[in-house]
């Protein structure tokens, strides 16, 4: 297994519309998907750069965050996790595979954009390991549908070796 680059950022905020009107309109970066709550109001919203990016977002927010100081730790503001991305579903079984031994692993998801195995690091620290789906079947506004990962079904629909994102 080996870390390509870091693909996305996610923080974990206190006001989602404040923060998404921030790093829209301040810093420019294109809102592209959203999962919503039950209600229809956003839970994640993903943005990414408006040119030159080949990443599904760059960047993630999380809603409801407590203000800091208030809570628990885990729910305060602030970075949720950095995501790694690899080049290879058979690369992303084995850091599953290490992550499970080291006892890390928190869940395995498909996100439709990529496949992903969430876990922490001895502080607890958000960790998410990517394999970037490829860019032709990505999609954007129908909603992000995150389910368990099945390893074996995406290894027979793309191969353990096909090599995407920054590794191709």
């Amino acid at each position: 297994m080996t870390i390509r680059r870091v693909n996305h950022v996610t923080l974990s905020v206190t006001d989602i519309d404040a923060s998404v009107g921030f790093y829209r309109d301040v810093l420019g970066l294109k809102v592209v998907d959203s999962v919503p709550r039950p209600d229809g109001t956003p839970l994640l919203v993903f943005l990414r750069s408006a040119v030159d990016s080949e990443n599904h977002h760059d960047l993630a927010l999380l809603a409801d965050a407590s203000p800091a100081g208030g809570g628990d730790a885990s729910s305060g503001p602030g970075l949720a996790h950095v995501a790694f991305e690899v080049g290879t579903l058979d690369e992303l079984a084995a850091a599953k595979t290490r992550l499970e031994a080291a006892g890390a692993v928190k869940e395995c998801l498909d996100q439709g954009m990529h496949l992903s195995v969430y876990a922490t690091d001895p502080d607890g620290i958000g960790l998410e390991i990517i394999w970037r789906v490829p860019a032709e079947d990505w999609s954007y506004g129908t909603g992000i549908e995150r389910v368990p990962l099945d390893l074996e079904k995406a290894r027979a629909r793309w191969g353990g070796g096909r090599v995407t994102g920054a590794s191709a």
